[in-house]
Order: structure tokens, then C-alpha cells, then sequence
């Protein structure tokens, strides 16, 4: 188990290291330091999991856990922009600029892809919900596992198949 001390010392040798990566990725300076405070406190929960001896699995670790907070972070805002006020929240459509065809192109995606998750549900509603609860609520394939009662690969399998099978619907629909 490594001291708070030890903990410190890695946090001021690499914190501005992980600033700068998640930087690079969401070019605001304010959010790549949130980015990085969120690295080191997952890291610190880590505890006795993480191996501080090793320099370079160490730096390693932070470097790709930061570029990964940062992309989720990037996900999220291009993904749903959203505009608070007060408790409302208001979702707001995605900026595609002047180029109407690719707004009504945007539109059409959506409800084929609408149309294609309703007919997967008809069709085999345990993977969907499987589907749903992993990759659109993010509740981790163990946590389904258990649920279900299957293995965390079988989880995989399900979601692999079931979006292979929407990629197919999605083709057929579209064309």
C-alpha cells in the first residue's frame, strides 16, 4: 500500500503531464485540469491496486487514462450539446452550419436509427436491453452479468451481435 506522501509526489511529477495531454484533445485549460483532478482521483481509489515502483506503467497509466477522460469529455459535448438554465435543461440540435442537406441527412439517421432499435426490441428484447443498459445508460457488462446471470463475454457477444444485426437493419433501411 503507498502513503500519501508517495501519492503526492506521483500527483506533482505528472499532473502537469496529464494537464497537457488532456489539453492537446480539448484544447480549454480549465476543463483538461478538471480532466486531470477526475485521472488522479480514479488512480487514488485505485489504492493498493496501483504499483507506484514502475515509472513507466505509471506514466503510461495517467497518459492513457487522461486521453480517454478527455475523448469521453468530447463525446459528451459534440454528442448532446446541452444549454442549462436554471433547472431546465434544454437539449439543443448539433451545429452542422449552413448545409441544409446535411441537417435533414442528420435527421433521417436518427429515425432510422429509432425505427431499427424498435424492431431489434420486437425481435429480441434481452439483448436489447442489454444493449441499452451497457451502451447508452453505461453500466458496466459486469454489473449486466450479474444481473442476467450470464458471463461478462456472453454480455460482449450479445451487444457484438446486436449491433451487427442494426448495422444490417440500419443498410436495409436506408437503401
Amino acid at each position: 500500500m503507498y502513503t500519501n506522501e508517495e501519492f503526492d509526489g506521483i500527483y506533482r511529477k505528472y499532473r502537469r503531464f496529464s494537464v497537457g495531454i488532456a489539453n492537446k484533445l480539448v484544447k480549454d485549460l480549465e476543463i483538461a485540469e478538471d480532466i486531470s483532478q477526475e485521472v488522479f482521483f480514479q488512480l487514488y481509489r485505485m489504492g493498493e491496486r496501483l504499483d507506484f515502483q514502475n515509472e513507466e506503467k505509471v506514466r503510461a497509466l495517467i497518459a492513457v487514462s487522461t486521453a480517454n477522460k478527455a475523448k469521453d469529455y468530447l463525446k459528451s459535448v459534440y454528442a448532446r450539446r446541452v444549454s442549462s438554465v436554471g433547472e431546465k435543461t434544454e437539449y439543443l440540435e448539433p451545429d452542422l452550419g449552413a448545409d441544409l442537406n446535411a441537417v435533414i441527412l442528420k435527421k433521417e439517421s436518427d429515425e432510422y436509427r429509432k425505427m431499427a432499435l424498435m424492431r431489434y426490441r420486437n425481435i429480441n428484447p434481452m439483448n436489447y436491453e442489454i444493449l441499452i443498459k451497457v451502451k447508452y445508460l453505461d453500466i458496466p457488462p459486469e454489473t449486466i452479468a450479474e444481473e442476467y446471470g450470464i458471463t461478462k463475454n456472453n454480455v460482449n457477444n450479445r451487444i457484438l451481435r446486436a449491433r451487427i444485426w442494426l448495422e444490417t437493419e440500419l443498410h436495409r433501411i436506408y437503401h
